[in-house]
């Protein structure tokens, strides 16, 4: 396969011919007469679908069959005059970037632009060969290139002993992460993981580094402690932002060290733990704050890995969602339902505030709800409504409205009244769903209760705006009565 080019295509002639005389070295490959049999060579980085030469269909089916061979491929479809329908099918299906003007000059800027990106950063393509184009790392599904950057800092530093931080939000799969690099280590010990925040901060340094009998009350024998526990492996100290500062400054010794001293005990023992922390807070905010030790930050902080939550991994929605159907569906010997369009469309467009977490929750009480056949929009919009998931774009039947005693802004105007225990999320919601209604109100009005313009002006799709109507129970037909009364 070494003599593949970087760049192939499935085309007609007239583009291999174009780009050629622009000085791009392409290969025209055939269509293959099943997607699965298709090859693009190793050395492949961007593929050219000729949407004028290739059936919908195929193409639609192309993309999936490459992408599961060889995962880091950058997929370009050319297709003038494309649709908006068939750009979102083609682009969630997994395609880089189409290209729907009537322009070869545009597709070969397109190229080159693609071609520069991937000529910045050739060490993607041993990875993605040795990962043997699965879509899975460690039992970690994903085909979201920014995952599998994260994936690959892991392979290549799992065997060093630096300590790791995982930075996300909830829900995202740090602890699967910790788990992942520990298994690709050479490390022979147990992973041990401890969640920071569930631990009293009376007895958090006991639990970590153990204690001597006797050494506080109720301390009726020796404890060895998670740090010892964990020696030969390594320890996960998940929420690390929620431990105690006085904590914090035991656990800088230790790394520093690379010894414990059990409460009750002057006797340092040495311990051989690889540690690895995740908060889904702003450690550096924290230490701002003085909260949290900037000393330790900078010791936790040798390897950061930032978990992108699932609102930024689109194409992993759907093709997670579909595998927790799957399992799910065979766990309790049902068939899996059709999924109709209108019920991935709307699936895509929520924030999944709880990502992968509330993702695969979600899916266990759709299948468990008895649907045999095949699940559409309203079907998610009953799961959605019922379970009132915080976030999403269809549960704001109830919209949240600022306290009097929580201002955005105070009365001279200079500062916010700001809970530093929420989350961004947490914060922004309500504030955000009391704008959005607000909006809509006033959309409504100026169109004079007309759906068509009102969804025009909002850049949003009928659909979507009536959904968002029903969810903040809004009349679209007050606004026509009051346009009238008004005309009188």
């Amino acid at each position: 396969m070494s003599d593949f080019s970087p760049i192939a295509i499935i085309s007609s002639q007239e583009i291999e011919e174009f780009l050629s005389n622009q000085g791009i070295h392409v290969l025209r490959l055939a269509v293959p007469t099943h997607v699965e049999s298709v090859e693009v060579g190793l050395n492949t980085r961007l593929v050219v679908l000729d949407g004028e030469h290739l059936e919908d269909s195929l193409i639609f089916n192309l993309i999936p069959a490459i992408l599961k061979k060889y995962l880091y491929l950058d997929i370009l479809v050319f297709k003038p005059g494309a649709e908006a329908s068939y750009v979102r099918t083609v682009l969630r299906a997994g395609a880089t970037d189409v290209l729907y003007e009537d322009s070869l000059e545009k597709l070969t800027k397109a190229v080159i632009a693609i071609q520069h990106k991937y000529d910045s950063s050739p060490q993607k393509l041993d990875f993605r060969d040795d990962q043997k184009k699965s879509n899975n790392f460690e039992g970690i599904l994903s085909r979201n290139k920014a995952m599998w950057d994260i994936f690959q800092t892991i392979a290549h530093t799992a065997n060093s002993d630096a300590t790791v931080l995982i930075v996300g939000e909830t829900g995202t799969g740090k602890d699967l992460l910790a788990r992942a690099i520990h298994r690709q280590s050479e490390r022979t010990g147990r992973f041990v993981a401890v969640n920071c925040s569930t631990i009293s901060p009376e007895i958090i340094e006991s639990e970590l580094f153990g204690h001597e009998r006797g050494a506080f009350t109720g301390a009726h024998q020796q404890k060895e402690g998670l740090f010892r526990y964990a020696d030969g492996g390594t320890l996960f100290l998940d929420e690390i932002g929620d431990m105690p500062v006085q904590t914090q400054l035991s656990l800088l010794r230790v790394l520093q060290e690379q010894t414990v001293r059990p409460v009750g005990s002057h006797q340092e023992i040495p311990i051989d733990a690889r540690v690895i922390a995740a908060t889904n807070a702003s450690l550096s905010h924290a230490v701002q704050n003085g909260s949290f030790r900037e000393d330790l930050f900078y010791r936790l902080d040798v390897i950061r890995l930032e978990v992108p939550p699932l609102r930024e991994r689109p194409e992993d929605i759907l093709f997670l969602f579909e595998h927790f159907l799957k399992q799910v569906c065979a766990d309790y010997e049902m068939d899996p339902p059709e999924l109709d369009q209108s019920f991935i469309d709307l699936l895509v467009e929520q924030s999944w505030p709880g990502n992968v977490r509330q993702l695969e929750n979600l899916t266990q009480r759709l299948a468990l709800k008895g649907h045999t056949h095949e699940l559409t929009a309203e079907d998610l919009n009953d799961v959605l409504y019922a379970q009132d998931i915080p976030g999403s774009s269809t549960t704001l039947s109830e919209p949240e409205t600022i306290p009097a005693d929580d201002p955005l802004e105070t009365t001279n105007g200079h500062s916010l009244s700001i809970d530093p225990t929420q989350t961004i999320s947490d914060f922004l919601q309500p504030r955000l769903t009391t704008l959005e209604k607000e909006y809509l109100e006033s959309v409504l009005a100026k169109n004079h209760g007309r759906i068509n313009d009102s969804a025009n002006q909002a850049g949003m799709s009928r659909r979507t705006l009536h959904r968002k109507l029903k969810a903040y129970n809004i009349d679209k037909a007050q606004f026509r009565k009051k346009n009238s009364s008004q005309g009188m």
